[in-house]
């Protein structure tokens, strides 16, 4: 018996375990089966990583799990495939509609957070490619998610980080980590940074 292929569901798999995408010879559609099972998948690796997570973590959000799952799997097979009209990208790459609350965020960011270096190879091939524009605004929506790359909106908006301190510490830690001098800037974040470092801020992070 011939194996059922799933390219959506290993994809997610491989980029969530071993932190590779697979490239198909074509783009394949995504079958209902392989969202619920990917959820499913996503809904584990999310409590595997909110073990780790300071404070009280938000629940599992599976609508913007599985938006950011379709949005990354798509990203990455249009590397190839580009024979669609600037029309047909935009729907296969629509935005998140739902509420982007603090759950909304976290749980995108288990596929989003790999957005930035699928871009990166995007501009490789063509830096006037119009899908970059359309995925760098998903980050701008999503921006914890952009945390130590190029992009970098001005007046993004802190108001739902700042409302659940899970996040607001997961935010502020991936700065730190990542040493993003260009996202540690705003002076929302720079309170925070001085909050968390208090006197000793130049001995753990000097470039600030």
């Amino acid at each position: 018996m011939e194996k059922i292929k799933t390219p959506f569901l290993d994809t997610i798999y491989h980029l969530r375990t071993i932190e590779q995408v697979i490239l198909y010879d074509k783009l394949i559609t995504i079958a209902p089966t392989e969202e619920n099972e990917a959820v499913l998948f996503l809904e584990t690796e999310y409590e595997k990583e909110t073990l780790e997570y300071p404070g009280i973590a938000p629940g599992f959000n599976s609508e913007s799990a599985l938006w950011a799952a379709r949005t990354v799997y798509l990203a990455t097979q249009l590397l190839l495939h580009r024979e669609h009209k600037m029309s047909d990208v935009k729907e296969l790459l629509p935005f998140y509609i739902g509420v982007i609350d603090a759950s909304a965020i976290i749980s995108a960011d288990l596929c989003l957070r790999f957005l930035p270096q699928i871009i990166t190879e995007i501009r490789k091939i063509d830096p006037e490619d119009l899908i970059i524009e359309i995925l760098e605004q998903h980050l701008i929506q999503f921006h914890y998610s952009a945390i130590g790359s190029d992009l970098y909106a001005e007046n993004i908006s802190f108001d739902v980080v700042a409302a659940n301190d899970c996040l607001l510490q997961l935010y502020v830690d991936r700065i730190v980590q990542r040493k993003s001098v260009k996202w540690a800037q705003s002076d929302f974040i720079k309170k925070q940074l001085e909050i968390g470092f208090g006197d000793y801020q130049k001995l753990f992070w000097a470039q600030l």
